[in-house]
């Protein structure tokens, strides 16, 4: 518990002790195969004749896959939470190999240090044969050893590989919000000018385009970047009733003038045509 400082400190330093363990197991468990081998090839010379040697490696043994439960069990959970699948796995099996030996042995001690029994007498009452158990634990010393390479083997790489489609580019406002100001300031840099269009040559035409530019060109108070002529069309449009956000598209101009043009040329106008003594 955080509150208690002490027991704290007390659970740090087990988890340390059993990862040391742990990865001093690996050398207990290869002097153990180094001392069978040399036992097998030497005629029983090693660990047969030898009653010293024969303790030496039953206790290096039992201190190596013993002592490495509690370190595979939080193994597996870690590589789990990291998305290590065969790592996950193979620390899985293992610590399921070294619970179940663990717990039939502890049986058969239990049993012969209650009913008093001698360890053949206590065989008896185990459900699995002895050799079978025999064949469980040296395969777990095998897979010890094998989940000691792998921890230094990096097999992350093709799980990188089946992440990378997963990372999409999510479309958020603020995003758009972005793109939109950056359209309107390459629009505002890259705007060419209006194609001139021919005046047609009535003369009542041009009496009534007089009057029309008389009312619709407000004074000097609008933007000086705004030409006379998209003045014009913008208070023209919005005389003939065309919605504010519609002006653009009737005027086949892109969105992003709607911001530099259209709202500050109807702004100002709106504003002029509110002041007193303005027809």
């Amino acid at each position: 518990m955080k509150q208690f400082s002490s027991i704290e400190k007390l659970d740090t330093g087990i988890l340390y002790v059993l990862e040391l363990a742990s990865s001093l197991s690996v050398l207990l468990l290869a002097f153990g195969l180094i001392a069978s081998m040399a036992n097998v090839l030497t005629k029983g010379s090693v660990l047969t004749d030898n009653l010293f040697m024969q303790r030496v490696w039953a206790w290096t043994q039992c201190i190596a896959i013993d002592a490495s439960v509690a370190g595979t069990i939080i193994r597996t959970f870690r590589y789990h939470a990291e998305g290590e699948r065969v790592k996950t796995w193979l620390y899985g099996l293992l610590s399921a190999l070294l619970l179940f030996t663990a717990a039939i042995v502890l049986n058969i001690e239990s049993v012969q240090q209650t009913l008093n029994l001698t360890l053949d007498a206590a065989y008896v009452h185990v459900f699995i044969p002895v050799e079978v158990l025999i064949w469980i634990r040296s395969v777990a010393i095998v897979l010890l050893i094998v989940a000691h390479a792998m921890r230094h083997v990096q097999v992350s790489h093709r799980a990188g590989k089946e992440r990378a489609p997963q990372q999409t580019l999510i479309i958020t406002p603020e995003l758009l919000h972005e793109l939109r100001v950056l359209l309107t300031q390459t629009t505002v840099s890259e705007e060419q000018p209006e194609t001139p269009q021919i005046a047609e040559t009535s003369s009542v035409t041009d009496a009534d385009e007089q009057v029309t530019e008389e009312h619709t060109i407000p004074d000097g108070s609008l933007l000086l970047s705004v030409s006379d002529e998209e003045r014009n069309k913008v208070i023209t449009a919005h005389k003939q009733g065309i919605p504010r956000r519609e002006i653009c598209s009737y005027l086949r101009w892109g969105s992003a003038k709607y911001t530099t043009i259209v709202k500050p040329v109807l702004d100002s106008y709106v504003e002029q045509e509110q002041r007193p003594g303005t027809e």
